[in-house]
């Protein structure tokens, strides 16, 4: 798929939404909140290794904490315990200490033949899981995921930090950023086949959702680029201009959801804002990831990713709007 580049002139445009609507200042500020981890249990050295390889603050942000001794501070920054458990040990004890601390509370056996998430920790309690080995790729299936859920608003922080949680942080900010977008387009009065991402369009339109939308994509945009230390700024929007700007064939993906099924406008708007808003911030973390734009081949791949998301989702609201018309005629 051909990728040509956005116009510079419309750079204004995209520099007015970020000046209007998007908090540089509030971006920054939580890339840089303070968040502490506690690792404790028999290979607990092992399992810091793998998780800060590459770390960019310059303090720690995960900690080795005894477990048999002295409970360590309690404040907003700790966001949880990893405990490394050992098949030869009765881990019990210690753990319930973990859990006392009132924070999520991983425990990882490397000892199973699967990788698995057995259950999820909440606050105060422990959740399971299980590595064939111990390196990011495994621990990047669940053990990451949910780490970086059980931190909140503080997962940029961890990110900028920690370069091992970056893509998830980049994947949870696009998929949270696309779901709002989707519902902004849905509750839209626009009528059918406006064009809705004016970011990669080239202009920025005077209806209210196709601003509203712009607006998120680019806070998107700004925390993505903060997840992977680069400082939200005017020069994040020069840098990414290429990179996401009218490359997409975006009135391709209207014509491809508007003829997928007949459902109302609504539902095809919602699907074109929600897949557009995935590519956008795909397009965005593989730049920072890699240092260079997707080629033709990964941009058909992360295309053809978002419109059969797009599409599961207009079935889903087709069968949800359906029962509904019925229930009134």
């Amino acid at each position: 798929m051909a990728m040509p580049i956005a116009p510079l002139p419309f750079l204004a445009d995209w520099m007015k939404v970020v000046r209007d609507k998007v908090n540089l200042d509030g971006i920054e500020t939580r890339s840089k909140r303070p968040i502490r981890l506690l690792a404790a249990g028999p290979w607990a050295g092992e399992l810091i290794a793998v998780l800060e390889e590459g770390r960019m603050s310059a303090e720690p942000v995960i900690r080795p904490w005894d477990s048999t001794g002295q409970a360590p501070p309690h404040d907003a920054a700790l966001r949880g315990v990893f405990f490394a458990a050992s098949a030869a040990t009765d881990s019990e004890p210690d753990i319930a200490r973990c859990v006392a601390l009132g924070v999520p509370v991983f425990v990882l056996d490397r000892t199973a033949s699967t990788t698995a998430r057995i259950d999820k920790p909440g606050d105060g309690t422990a959740g399971r899981y299980s590595v064939t080995t111990l390196d990011a790729h495994e621990l990047l299936k669940f053990f990451v995921p949910d780490v970086v859920d059980a931190c909140g608003d503080n997962d940029v922080a961890l990110a900028c930090a920690l370069p091992v949680f970056r893509p998830t942080v980049a994947a949870k900010l696009t998929v949270d950023c696309a779901l709002l977008s989707l519902k902004i387009a849905g509750a839209s009065a626009l009528a059918d086949h406006v064009p809705i991402l004016g970011i990669v369009l080239g202009g920025i339109a005077s209806a209210g959702d196709t601003i509203a939308i712009t607006a998120l994509q680019m806070n998107m945009l700004m925390h993505i680029a903060a997840a992977y230390g680069r400082r939200p700024d005017a020069a994040r929007l020069v840098e990414l201009l290429p990179v996401v700007g009218g490359g997409y064939a975006w009135r391709a993906l209207a014509r491809e959801l508007s003829g997928f099924i007949p459902v109302a406008g609504i539902a095809v708007k919602a699907a074109i804002a929600y897949a557009g808003t995935l590519i956008v911030g795909q397009a965005a973390a593989y730049f920072y990831e890699t240092g260079t734009p997707m080629g033709s081949e990964k941009t058909s791949a992360a295309y053809r990713e978002a419109v059969d998301r797009a599409k599961k989702l207009m079935l889903d609201i087709a069968g949800r709007i359906r029962p509904k018309q019925d229930a009134r005629n």
